[in-house]
């Protein structure tokens, strides 16, 4: 069983709520200090490991290069805007139909994807 971690539970916490699919680990490490939890980069990363191992979070790949996390669970694929950066979850699966064909195609069994789609938020539009 691993030790009680304060910066591991927190971090649990605020990326398990669901709202945001794009924390970054400066963006945890800012909502922590918000929280006055204690932290520095590598507490942060190790515990973003930690709770990636253990299925509770998962990397998002945005585009921009940085790792990204949200809460795990049923998979979806994201849309970030152009202009500004803002990211929303697309409800469900898009590509579903898709995975025989590409399996077909290529011989490849597949066991998962990432699909980003970009565009302009209703707020930059």
């Amino acid at each position: 069983m691993p030790r009680p971690s304060p910066v591991r539970d927190c971090i649990a916490e605020l990326v398990g709520a669901g709202d945001r699919h794009d924390w970054s680990i400066e963006d945890l490490l800012e909502a922590l200090a918000a929280r006055d939890v204690d932290a520095n980069f590598s507490t942060v990363f190790r515990a973003v490991a930690r709770l990636e191992d253990d299925g509770a979070i998962r990397r998002v790949e945005l585009g921009d290069g940085k790792a990204r996390y949200e809460a795990a669970g049923e998979h979806h694929e994201h849309v970030r805007c152009a202009s500004c950066g803002a990211v929303a979850a697309v409800p469900g699966c898009v590509v579903d139909a898709a995975v025989p064909r590409v399996q077909d195609a290529t011989g490849f069994r597949v066991t998962g994807h990432q699909i980003l789609f970009e565009g302009t938020c209703p707020a930059c539009s």
